[in-house]
């Protein structure tokens, strides 16, 4: 989910005199690189999703990741758990409820079920996913990337130093698209660099698989309208990401004490864990 326009550029301000230039470019370089240079994170994550009819969703959930082999743990804010691991459990996650009647279920991640209300999978948890959407993005614009990635300036983010940073699809609509044999909202989204969330709702399907070939639906030009990204200057990692379409706030993803390769235990990515209720 792309030919890099940034590759091979090593991240680093440059210095011209007494100035230090800082702009989207090196912005991005640092981004990718830090991302690409993870192996587990922990964090808790604030999001905030528009759904159908215009109501806000939001919630909060503590994340434990291991980008190879991916592995995720979620605790949500109700107490609800979530563990999958890939490769393992025929692709379905177990899913502790904390709610009657108190059993572990094994779940589809990207069903309906698991996916209601939820704009992303617990597979796109962490940065890879937005990364890869940033890049897709860089790629589009091509040598016009300076008119759509906007680099702002410093700003203080809960008492962080981050750059700020906007990308802008001032073009942004919505075109027709011909589905062909096996496709499925899932593939193409991932095609295409967008969300399939976006796609579901804005042509009233019922289910993400809810499509057949030789039917026409209408696919978003790009992520968003605009993307407005707080970058830690530390990490390079984004600290809030905001995607507004025609409408306005899309979603929005604050991510607080985020800790980026800590030591986790194998076991702490098994259901037997002793700290966990599968």
């Amino acid at each position: 989910m792309v030919l890099l326009v940034f590759a091979g550029i090593a991240f680093a301000a440059m210095p011209v005199g007494d100035t230090t230039i800082v702009d989207a470019h090196t912005i991005l370089t640092g981004l990718f690189k830090n991302v690409g240079n993870i192996k587990t994170l922990t964090y808790t994550m604030v999001y905030n999703e528009r759904l159908d009819g215009g109501k806000s969703h939001v919630d909060s959930s503590y994340v434990k990741l291991q980008r190879v082999p991916h592995r995720i743990f979620m605790k949500m804010s109700d107490g609800a758990e979530v563990l999958w691991a890939e490769g393992v459990n025929n692709g379905n996650a177990w899913v502790h409820p904390n709610s009657f009647p108190y059993v572990t279920l094994e779940l589809d991640p990207d069903g309906m079920v698991m996916r209601k209300n939820q704009h992303h999978g617990i597979e796109n948890a962490g940065f890879d996913y937005f990364a890869s959407v940033l890049k897709q993005a860089a790629d589009k614009v091509g040598k016009n990337f300076d008119s759509h990635f906007l680099y702002l300036g410093e700003m203080t983010f809960s008492g962080i130093k981050c750059y700020k940073l906007v990308v802008i699809d001032p073009d942004f609509k919505y075109t027709s698209y011909l589905v062909t044999k096996g496709e499925t909202i899932y593939s193409i989204a991932k095609k295409l660099s967008v969300s399939e969330y976006m796609i579901m709702q804005h042509n009233d399907l019922s289910s993400y698989t809810d499509i057949s070939a030789g039917q026409t639906i209408m696919v978003p030009s790009d992520y968003g309208k605009e993307m407005t990204l707080y970058i830690d200057e530390t990490s390079m990692l984004p600290l809030l990401l905001r995607v507004d379409d025609e409408k306005g706030l899309f979603e929005q993803f604050i991510f607080r004490n985020l800790k980026v390769n800590p030591a986790i235990a194998a076991a702490e990515f098994s259901k037997e864990y002793k700290d966990y209720h599968f």
